[in-house]
């Protein structure tokens, strides 16, 4: 007791009453006491606390909350009466919980928290209260609250950063390992010793020997790549990013990937290097497999032309002999005119399979890249030219009207093979010749593109290709069905035009319109484009040409569906309604009038495949094309866009899908009339 006489004079005086004391010290002792009190709690990073929960009044007094908020009170409310702010995000349910549970029924709490001081560095807090009753009836506490980071600072850092890094890793199976340059020792944790098959990770007690372990099991053909990794990581401060193989204690060969950095001292010396240790085996092997797989077919291919290339020499000779002799047999003058038809024939068919061996040489040299183009800046318009003469007597024969209208671009060069681009435009203009209407038109014409491209475009009177048929125009051998009819023709123009301009470096697409016509389309990139040219328009604006439609979005995720929304705003005429079921998508797209399905790569409860095939297999939405959001083709959808599309790439699917729709219509019709 404070200035307490006790009877034993010899006893040391204590200045701390006890709770026993406290009710018979004096009123001037009992105030001395709670000043001193006051300055133990004001001279240590403790605090007090009183909280009264119906009312909600407080009190906090002490440095500790000084630490954490400006105002003490705030503080008080951050870590135990408010809204937690201050708290640990993983501890505040648990706290909240702790703080209901004592308000309703508890009469005293003692727990340890984590919390944020006002430097934003974590702090470990202990928080302890004590449940009293005011003379009202009132129920209050009082309490105080500890730091006591500084003893458990290793276990602090432990878990805000290091514990909790090192379960992240360990939970994807990344092993963590630290090389000590000064002593030469490596210390490993138990998820690198695993890769190598040791269950209870590394059992030497001295670290050089767990070093020398581990060179054991490297495969000594990667070891001077590794070591050399190291070397440059420590002295040149090179990053440490290098792949290499290890032999497991049972299972054969592990790959892995091993990353770190330098550390330095504050004089710029290395003392160690931290890295990870990660397990690609099974990446590895597939890429190993895919890269074997990619060799097999490049040999296969090889090997196919190779042999095409030789059928093709030998199919030659003979037929060179045959449409010889063909032709002295018609100089006989003895031979009457049935005769002289049918050797006609003889030749032209010994011509036309000449011209297939030639073209599918030509396939087998561009598949085993033996055609390598010759690119230089060219002039384009006296190629087109060469190619508008050598055709003009095809084009008198079939009555059709050739011309050619470089529009302001015969000066233009652009990057090419002379012979090539002569090559890709016969092929082009030959076919608009050929599958024209009898006094039809084809016209050549240039036009510049976005970004300093030349198009060359070759715009005929035909009959048109049907929508259906559009996705196979440029496949080898498939005349989409004109084999058919009296034209003559080998099916693999197109495809050869195609692989020659992608070979060069440039684009080729066409647009057509069945019982219009058709436009087909090269573009190479100019040599010295006109600022003008590089400025324009990446891509045609296709909402201007979308008409009045409605679309009905089957979405999977609410935040596409206002992404969709806000896509389409701007585009007034078109009508999106947006359903979050499939089943409802489906009784929607039956019901009412829409022109256009659009979904989701991932609909739950159903796959594609099943919303496809329910969508098609109704008399009501036969008709309806589908267009999905999909990163990969599928063959369920009509249309595939990206998932992250723009509105031109939207646009362009909506207009293809009304272009679809508008070919299958009337069949759509008759189907649904005949059942």
């Amino acid at each position: 007791m404070l200035n307490s006489e006790s009877s034993q004079s010899q006893a040391v005086s204590l200045n701390l009453a006890t709770p026993g004391e406290l009710d018979s010290l004096e009123p001037k002792q009992a105030l001395t006491q709670v000043r001193y009190l006051h300055s133990l709690l004001l001279s240590a990073n403790r605090g007090v606390w009183e909280w009264h929960p119906e009312s909600g009044a407080q009190r906090a007094t002490g440095n500790l909350w000084l630490q954490l908020h400006r105002d003490p009170e705030a503080a008080l409310s951050g870590v135990w009466s408010g809204d937690l702010a201050l708290v640990h995000s993983d501890d505040r349910d648990g706290l909240m919980t702790l703080r209901t549970r004592l308000c309703q029924q508890g009469i005293f709490v003692d727990t340890t928290i984590r919390a944020y001081a006002r430097d934003g560095q974590p702090v470990w807090l202990r928080l302890w209260a004590r449940a009293f009753t005011a003379p009202s009836g009132e129920r209050f506490f009082l309490g105080g609250c500890t730091d006591y980071s500084e003893s458990l600072s290793p276990r602090s850092l432990s878990y805000f950063s290091g514990e909790r890094f090192h379960y992240a890793l360990d939970m994807v199976g990344d092993g963590l390992w630290e090389w000590d340059l000064r002593a030469d020792e490596m210390v490993l944790d138990d998820t690198c010793w695993r890769m190598l098959g040791y269950a209870s990770g590394q059992s030497e007690s001295d670290a050089r020997a767990a070093l020398a372990r581990w060179k054991t099991h490297m495969v000594a053909d990667d070891y001077p790549d590794v070591k050399q990794a190291m070397e440059d990581n420590v002295r040149e401060q090179l990053p440490l990013d290098i792949e290499f193989r290890l032999r497991h204690r049972e299972r054969g060969i592990v790959w892995v990937r091993c990353r770190g950095n330098v550390q330095r001292s504050s004089g710029g010396q290395p003392i160690r290097v931290l890295g990870t240790l990660q397990d690609i085996t099974a990446s590895k092997k597939k890429l190993l497999k895919l890269e074997e797989d990619s060799r097999r077919l490049k040999q296969e291919s090889r090997d196919r032309a190779e042999l095409i290339s030789s059928l093709s020499h030998e199919l030659r000779t003979p037929l060179n002999a045959i449409l010889g002799y063909s032709q002295m047999v018609e100089l006989d003058q003895s031979l009457n005119p049935d005769q002289r038809l049918r050797l006609a024939e003889i030749r032209k068919a010994g011509q036309h399979l000449l011209h297939l061996v030639g073209d599918v040489l030509d396939l087998a040299r561009i598949d085993s890249n033996r055609l390598a183009p010759s690119i230089e800046a060219v002039q384009p318009a006296p190629l087109v030219a060469d190619c508008r003469q050598l055709l003009e007597p095809l084009a008198e024969t079939r009555k059709v009207s050739l011309t050619f209208e470089p529009l302001g671009w015969e000066r233009a060069y652009v990057l090419a093979d002379p012979t090539r681009f002569k090559q890709v435009v016969l092929n082009l203009v030959g076919n608009a010749i050929k599958y024209n209407r009898e006094n039809g038109r084809v016209v050549i014409t240039f036009a510049p593109q976005a970004e300093g491209w030349l198009r060359l475009s070759v715009l005929d009177t035909g009959s048109g290709i049907a929508v259906s048929k559009q996705p196979h125009v440029f496949e080898p051998f498939n005349r989409l069905g004109a084999e058919q009819g009296k034209i003559e023709g080998t099916g693999v123009g197109l495809a050869i035009a195609r692989q020659l301009t992608e070979a060069m470096g440039g684009r080729i697409g066409f647009d057509s319109e069945e019982g219009q016509g058709s436009v087909f389309w090269v573009e190479f990139m100019m040599n010295d484009a006109p600022s003008e040219v590089l400025k324009m328009a990446a891509r045609p604006d296709y909402t201007s040409m979308l008409p009045v439609c409605r679309v009905l979005y089957v979405a999977g995720r609410s935040a596409w569906a206002n992404r969709m929304k806000a896509v389409l705003a701007s585009v007034q005429q078109v009508e999106v309604q947006v359903v979050s079921d499939a089943m409802k998508g489906i009784f929607s797209a039956r019901t009412g009038s829409v022109d256009i399905i659009v979904v989701d790569g991932e609909l739950p409860g159903i796959s594609l495949k099943d919303f496809s095939t329910i969508v098609r297999g109704d008399a009501a939405t036969a008709g309806t094309p589908i267009l999905g959001l999909v990163d990969q083709s599928s063959e369920c959808l009509d249309v595939c866009v990206p998932t992250s599309y723009d509105l031109p790439q939207l646009a362009e699917g909506l207009r293809y899908c009304l272009a679809l729709k508008k070919e299958t219509g009337s069949d759509a019709q008759r189907q649904v009339g005949s059942s």
